[in-house]
């Protein structure tokens, strides 16, 4: 069994387009971390550590081989960056 704190990347993943549009996209995704702690009781440090190793590992597979929705062009530029500004604005 792994650690539930885990799923943090796959909160944030699932909003992505949603955090797409957001004014303020670090303070957006530690609001829809720290409410998906709050309510499965888990630790809010670790479930955001786990869900910037996520956006880490989805930049990094951006720029290999592109994203299910986006192979390349205009939306992959978009969700690589979305995917970079996750991954830095989690680090504190």
């Amino acid at each position: 069994m792994g650690d539930p704190a885990y799923d943090g990347g796959t909160l944030l993943k699932s909003l992505a387009p949603s955090l797409l549009g957001a004014a303020d996209l670090p303070g957006a995704a530690r609001h829809a971390l720290a409410l998906f702690a709050e309510a499965a009781g888990l630790d809010h440090d670790r479930l955001r550590r786990w869900a910037q190793l996520h956006a880490v590992q989805a930049a990094f597979w951006a720029r290999r081989h592109g994203f299910r929705r986006a192979r390349g062009g205009p939306h992959l530029e978009t969700l690589t960056r979305l995917a970079d500004h996750l991954a830095e604005s989690l680090t504190a």
